[in-house]
């Protein structure tokens, strides 16, 4: 017998799989944001920008659980947005303490700008994978943060 005890495995953090979204975020993230840096914009703004254009006239605190952001996040997003012309906020006349965030025309101009530059860098970033797979990865990721929405491609 020997005296040294296994020295068990090294972890190997390339190989886990919050380490692999979070590679796989952080590229997409930089794929688009180069893309969108011509139009001033970025990838968080984009996504205001389309939550809006889904569904318009929404509060900022929807917007943020949508987002998945901290409220002191999106009021930068909003204000930034608001600066150039692309949202504008105003009282829910519903509830005098919330504000309702809405696309401008020229939101919506510069949002159906955005689509192709967003499909450019998904390509990039998973043309690799088959239609297939790509579906299959949207499913798994839908189960995984629960959320029962179809998949929209």
């Amino acid at each position: 017998m020997s005296p040294h005890k296994p020295v068990p495995a090294p972890y190997d953090l390339e190989s886990s799989i919050g380490y692999l979204l979070y590679r796989a975020h952080q590229r997409a993230l930089a794929e688009f944001r180069r893309l969108l840096e011509p139009l001033r914009l970025t990838p968080q703004q984009f996504g205001v920008l389309a939550f809006l254009y889904e569904q318009d006239a929404q509060r900022q605190a929807a917007l943020c659980e949508r987002g998945a952001m901290d409220p002191n996040t999106m009021v930068g997003l909003v204000d930034r947005l608001e600066a150039v012309g692309l949202v504008q906020r105003g009282r829910d006349h519903r509830d005098r303490r919330a504000h309702l965030v809405r696309l401008t025309d020229k939101g919506r101009r510069v949002f159906r700008r955005c689509l192709p530059l967003q499909r450019r860098a998904s390509r990039r970033c998973f043309g690799m994978l088959s239609a297939s797979e790509q579906g299959r990865l949207r499913r798994l990721l839908h189960k995984m943060l629960n959320i029962h929405a179809p998949p929209r491609d």
